[in-house]
């Protein structure tokens, strides 16, 4: 007989399998930097501006790319006002929606690293 004792399971793109999710956790930092007009145009952090920044990024646009969801915490903080009871807070963000995520990115500012 020509039928197989294993199952076969499709495990390539674009046959069935979903696309897998990231999600990015952005606490402040540069990269949510953008001109302020109250600082006349000078950077300040602007809630929203990284989540805008992805959306138009057309590498995240390609098929093979992952769903990626941004989450900006607010208020935005520099890293370096960042202590324990704001780097539980990401561990438990992280551990809540461990089963629904296959990557998680945590971005900070680089203070952190001083």
């Amino acid at each position: 007989s020509d039928q197989s004792h294993i199952p076969q399971v499709k495990v390539h793109a674009r046959d069935g399998r979903q696309k897998k999710k990231v999600l990015v956790l952005c606490t402040g930092g540069t990269l949510t930097m953008a001109p302020d007009p109250s600082l006349n145009n000078g950077l300040a952090p602007v809630e929203g501006a990284l989540s805008q920044w992805m959306q138009q990024m057309e590498e995240l646009q390609q098929s093979e790319m992952p769903d990626v969801q941004v989450h900006e915490y607010s208020p935005l903080l520099d890293s370096s006002d960042m202590g324990p009871c704001q780097w539980a807070r990401i561990a438990t963000d992280i551990h809540e929606n461990y089963l629904s995520f296959d990557g998680f990115v945590v971005l900070t500012g680089t203070d952190t690293m001083a």
